[in-house]
């Protein structure tokens, strides 16, 4: 019998789950009682490669990322504006040092102990985008749509001079005390990967070089090019930065760069747009680079015809990449054989309404393109296997979209409870656009026992979306207060 029929999932996660917070793959399969097997080794590779709480080198030294980040350090600078107004953005500062389930807002920052306290501030979407930026473009307005019910109409209509509601931490009494300028930073501790929990200090310019930062730069330049090598342009922004930490283990950069000042000095590292997906790719000198970044914020409608989703997000169908994937995948898997089924379903909630003819055409022609491209490329023996449960997980989507089409509808504004919805809705819908990309990926060909794992996870997903959103499916209607 092999060892794939002997050992279940659960088995496997036990044993990981008993091995503590640093472990090898061959102390897993010892401790399995399991003989020396390819197969088996295989078969834990692709299980640690497939949970996002671990790290580990090619030689499958694996350590939970909780472990890895308590205690560690970085460096957050405030920018002018901030500095005067008395605030600090959480934004993508707090990046990757604390679990994905956490939202920047929900960060716990503690002065001497204190918890620090926020407040509410409103200003225009392009004055506050760059805080934003490497939340990854498919989460920046999730992120702010489930920050503040006030910010719900950017799920229909999104540019730079939008009002945009959300949380800062009130540091007014901390850059008074210490004088702040720019240039000086806060220097940050992980208390808790798990529950958001960050400590700060200040930390003077002066303690902080030119070569300290220079060097800070560098270290992060060559570790975000070993992600890029290992990884290609796969990973979200926020993945990147995660494993480009874990490569910078000796924390050369602590006291040297902070990731704004990163962003602005990187020689190396570009902010490249691919359609929905962001990413920090490697600089290449006859690469046209997307005009992601602009200099004080971003108009959405005039980068539009560069990039259709965020088209297709104005016209009320708020899609990622891996979502728009996945209904195309689905259509093809079900031999459609042209795009009007795709259609049907993402537009069934309204009709395509673009004033501007050039945008329409626009639209349309990249999506009737990706379709033609995925079904030339559509290698239906590797697919048939993720085919059901990557449907499932569509029926979420829709219901997703369903459910913000119908707040979309309301003459009002949403309310505190449908608040806290769009807030956990963001959350399981960030989880479960992983596991799309994963289905949605063509090398990934799953065994079995792998797809059982990922079905285990992804139902969970399922089932938490349709407990949160039962009330919505039984009376077809958002709250009526």
């Amino acid at each position: 019998m092999s060892d794939q029929a002997v050992f279940s999932s659960v088995d496997i996660e036990e044993k990981i789950a008993a091995a503590g917070d640093k472990f090898t793959l061959a102390s897993v399969a010892r401790a399995l009682g399991a003989p020396r097997s390819d197969a088996l080794r295989r078969r834990l590779e692709r299980f640690i490669e497939s949970d996002n709480t671990f790290f580990h080198d090619r030689k499958w030294n694996c350590i939970k990322r909780s472990a890895f980040f308590n205690g560690r350090k970085f460096v957050i600078t405030p920018d002018e504006w901030e500095i005067k107004e008395g605030v600090l953005f959480p934004g993508h500062r707090f990046l990757p040092y604390l679990s994905d389930n956490i939202f920047p807002s929900e960060t716990k920052l503690t002065l001497d102990g204190d918890i620090v306290k926020t407040r509410k501030v409103t200003l225009p979407l392009g004055q506050i985008f760059h805080y934003h930026l490497l939340l990854g473009s498919e989460q920046i307005f999730d992120f702010l749509i489930a920050e503040d019910p006030a910010n719900a109409h950017l799920a229909r209509h999104a540019s730079s001079n939008e009002p945009v509601s959300l949380a800062v931490f009130d540091l007014a009494d901390f850059y008074r005390k210490h004088n702040m300028s720019v240039g000086d930073a806060i220097c940050c501790t992980v208390e808790d990967y798990d529950k958001g929990l960050i400590s700060a200090e200040y930390l003077s310019a002066d303690q902080r070089s030119f070569n300290a930062r220079k060097a800070g730069v560098a270290a992060l330049d060559e570790a975000i090019k070993a992600v890029w090598e290992e990884f290609k342009d796969y990973p979200d922004i926020p993945e990147q930065l995660a494993w480009a930490e874990y490569y910078c283990n000796d924390q050369a950069k602590v006291k040297g760069a902070s990731i704004d000042e990163f962003i602005a000095s990187s020689a190396m590292v570009e902010l490249r747009a691919d359609g929905d997906h962001a990413i920090l790719a490697i600089r290449e000198e006859n690469h046209e680079s997307s005009d992601v970044v602009l200099p004080e914020g971003l108009s959405i409608s005039n980068a539009a015809l560069d990039d259709p989703l965020k088209l297709l997000s104005g016209n009320g169908v708020p899609l990622t990449e891996a979502e728009l994937d996945a209904f195309m995948l689905d259509a093809i898997n079900r031999r459609e054989s042209d795009i009007d089924g795709v259609y049907s379903r993402i537009f069934a909630h309204g009709e395509l309404d673009i004033a501007d003819d050039a945008q329409q055409a626009v639209l349309l022609n990249y999506l009737e393109e990706r379709f033609e491209n995925l079904m030339e490329n559509y290698n239906r023996a590797d697919d048939e296997p993720k085919a059901e449960l990557r449907a499932d997980l569509l029926e979420a989507v829709q219901g997703r979209l369903e459910y913000l089409a119908a707040l979309g509808a309301l003459d009002r504004d949403v309310n505190d409870r449908e608040s806290a919805t769009l807030k956990k809705l963001a959350e399981i819908s960030t989880k479960l656009n992983e596991a799309l990309k994963l289905l949605n990926n063509p090398a990934f060909t799953p065994d079995e026992i792998e797809l059982e794992h990922l079905s285990t996870l992804v139902d969970a997903g399922l089932d938490e979306q349709e407990e949160l959103l039962s009330d919505y499916q039984s009376s077809g209607q958002v709250d009526k207060q």
